[in-house]
């Protein structure tokens, strides 16, 4: 049941919810069922991150969590936060406490405080991953052991890997509640490398890093610059290198070419594709699939018809050759979501409506469609792009119109609003002047005009 919410692109809270709701367990126990732990998994789990923080824990035992899980007994404040940490989450999610905070406690300006807090991370990220473990004996003397300190084992890094593989799940979650949290899982990986002495530590929080900077830059592309995304591409780029892991750096080379189609980069989008599929001696997998599509994205833009049919096909023929743990919605591989998207999209803009119209509708009716916002714009653009190649100005600009009203604001930038003016510069010049497509320009050039969904 949890793992039905995770590919729906449900949260790792959903997913326990789920399992509360349908099993009658306690939310705490149905985090533990969610996340797949046995009691002596999640108890090992524990004693890690308390070690890694100087907290003794040698009262904890596997019949003492399942005490607080049957409400037998509470945890202390240093168990209730662990616990916290090891299902990411708070209190009141785990059956402690409630929470009185405001629904629209996040401010409007969320974005622009998580893109702040982007600059200072990434200049900390890139002194992280250079600088030499600092000596026995710090600024905080003997005392202060940082995660990934000497008590931090291999275990500790592998918590890391879990919560990171888990990561991908919420990538379409609001970029504000999003981003932030990565940069928090950045820190953590950061302050192991400082202290990491193990190459294979540092490979795997290498690693880990390389795939939580990916995250950020996928989500960067959808609302923010080319700048701002690419920075984080390149960041995890290197850390992918410093890692050696070829399957991390396909998929970042993946990912890098379809962001390089959106932001019309086609010499650097046609190479990343490439390098991409090239993975794995052309034998199918997931990064391989993706460079498919972003071939395709590339092509699209660039007018090229065939060439596009033929890298859609490409990735249609392989993605039909992947094991079915290679098509999960987790952020890593390409789901069928992915591929149906892409391939929608693509046929749109070179201009093949009949084609798309179909593929467009199946992917309305995948259930990761109610999560990702700017996909589900993006889809109602190209209907609206279908509008305007057949004549109907009106239904075009009322499509676009309803679409840029429903969004939430986060979407009113980055691709949905690059995709509108787009399509208001492709109209002739007789079409241009038209009253629907002026209420339209000064609709989305307003940027905040016609607000009716904020999250």
């Amino acid at each position: 049941m949890a793992r039905e919410v995770k590919y729906a692109g449900g949260s790792d809270y959903q997913s326990a919810l789920a399992v509360h709701q349908h099993c009658g367990v306690s939310l705490l126990r149905a985090h533990r069922i969610a996340r797949n732990y046995t009691l002596v998994e999640a108890v090992e789990a524990l004693k890690e991150i308390l070690a890694a923080r100087g907290t003794p824990s040698a009262g904890l035992r596997h019949q003492r969590l399942s005490q607080w899980e049957h409400g037998q007994d509470v945890p202390s404040t240093h168990y209730l936060d662990a616990l916290c940490f090891l299902y990411r989450t708070r209190p009141d999610r785990l059956g402690f406490g409630h929470d009185y905070s405001d629904a629209d406690a996040v401010p409007q300006n969320g974005i622009q405080d998580a893109m702040d807090r982007r600059h200072f991370v990434s200049l900390a990220a890139a002194g992280a991953m250079f600088m030499p473990a600092p000596p026995g004996v710090g600024l905080f003397g003997d005392g202060f052991d940082p995660p990934g300190g000497r008590r931090a084992t291999a275990a500790y890094v592998g918590l890391l890997e879990d919560i990171t593989e888990q990561n991908g799940y919420q990538l379409y979650a609001p970029p504000a509640e999003f981003i932030p949290a990565r940069m928090v899982d950045l820190a953590r990986a950061e302050a192991g490398l400082l202290t990491a002495t193990s190459e294979e530590i540092r490979r795997r929080l290498q690693r880990v890093y390389a795939k939580n900077s990916g995250f950020i830059a996928i989500r960067l592309t959808d609302v923010a610059s080319a700048g701002d995304a690419f920075e984080w591409y390149g960041i995890a780029r290197r850390a992918a290198r410093l890692a050696d892991d070829a399957t991390v750096q396909a998929w970042i080379a993946a990912r890098t070419g379809d962001a390089c189609a959106w932001h019309h980069q086609f010499k650097s989008g046609m190479s990343a594709a490439y390098a991409a599929q090239s993975v794995g001696a052309r034998r199918a997998n997931s990064s391989a699939v993706m460079g498919y599509l972003a071939e395709a994205g590339v092509q699209a833009r660039l007018g090229r018809r065939r060439e596009t049919l033929e890298a859609i096909r490409n990735a249609e023929r392989m993605f039909a050759e992947l094991p079915e743990a290679e098509t999960v919605a987790d952020g890593f591989r390409v789901s069928e979501y992915l591929l149906r998207w892409h391939q929608a999209n693509s046929l749109a803009l070179v201009g093949a409506h009949a084609e798309a119209a179909p593929l467009r509708m199946f992917v309305r009716e995948l259930p990761l469609a109610n999560h990702d916002q700017v996909g589900w714009a993006l889809l109602n653009l190209d209907e609206a792009a279908a509008h305007i190649a057949a004549g109907e100005l009106e239904s075009g600009c009322h499509t676009i119109t309803t679409t840029w009203q429903q969004l939430a604001t986060y979407c009113r930038v980055g691709q949905v609003q690059d995709r509108v003016l787009e399509l208001l510069q492709s109209l002739d010049s007789r079409h241009a002047v038209t009253r629907q497509v002026a209420e339209v320009r000064e609709l989305v050039e307003s940027g905040t005009a016609g607000r009716e969904t904020v999250t």
